[in-house]
């Protein structure tokens, strides 16, 4: 299958670095919004900044409607409203990317919720999609500024999890096209729990030891 890539939103710092990671990579991107008017507004920002005609703008509904592997990066409250706008028009054999991470901050501190249904955001989205569409967690505990910085390869890894093992091989072909982006296989979609946890944990990490935006490289002994 032909992947159609769409962000929703497309507007954030965050989509906006993934865009243009992906652009560069090649692929075609439709930025969503709530409005097209803003949609492509910033997928005329976008071309600007990459000198390359391969950005689109339409509404979240339309995303949906034309792209088969969209990545959700709506904040953690807008996530409900969200998933019944898109879901009459998601097609089955659709992907979607969570990248959301449920972050408070108390006293200082990062930290997720507690009280995520299902157990992680990964997990409650498949919960509220019909069953032929396929969840896979991923970019999680990668910055929005690192993404931006797009004169610099990555060099940072991916964790990405999800039930579905073709599809982690799908987009694991996809996102290795990604300049210095190491794309690791994080198991269960269960353990997107694990990497909510660890991006509130490298943003503790960055405050306390004046670190800027320090992210995750595992390091093997061979």
């Amino acid at each position: 299958m032909t992947r159609k890539i769409g962000l929703i939103p497309g507007t954030g710092k965050q989509s906006q670095g993934l865009a243009l990671r992906l652009s560069k990579a090649g692929y075609n991107v439709m930025v969503g919004s709530r409005t097209k008017e803003k949609a492509e507004r910033v997928a005329g920002e976008l071309k600007e900044k990459l000198h390359k005609d391969n950005f689109i703008g339409g509404t979240y509904e339309e995303v949906a409607r034309n792209s088969n592997l969209i990545f959700l990066v709506v904040p953690y409250g807008s996530l409900i409203e969200t998933i019944e706008k898109i879901k009459p028009n998601l097609k089955p054999g659709t992907i979607i990317v969570d990248v959301i991470v449920p972050l408070v901050f108390e006293s200082g501190y990062a930290n997720c919720l507690n009280e995520i249904p299902c157990g992680s955001v990964s997990e409650y989205i498949k919960s509220l999609v019909s069953d032929d569409i396929i969840v896979v967690g991923a970019f999680k505990t990668i910055s929005a500024s690192i993404l931006n910085r797009i004169e610099k390869p990555l060099k940072v890894d991916l964790f990405m999890t999800s039930d579905n093992i073709e599809a982690k091989k799908e987009l694991k072909e996809i996102f290795l096209k990604i300049d210095g982006l190491r794309v690791l296989d994080a198991g269960l979609l269960k353990f997107s729990k694990t990497a909510e946890q660890m991006t509130a944990f490298v943003i503790n990490i960055n405050r306390l030891n004046k670190l800027h935006h320090a992210s995750f490289k595992l390091v093997s002994s061979k």
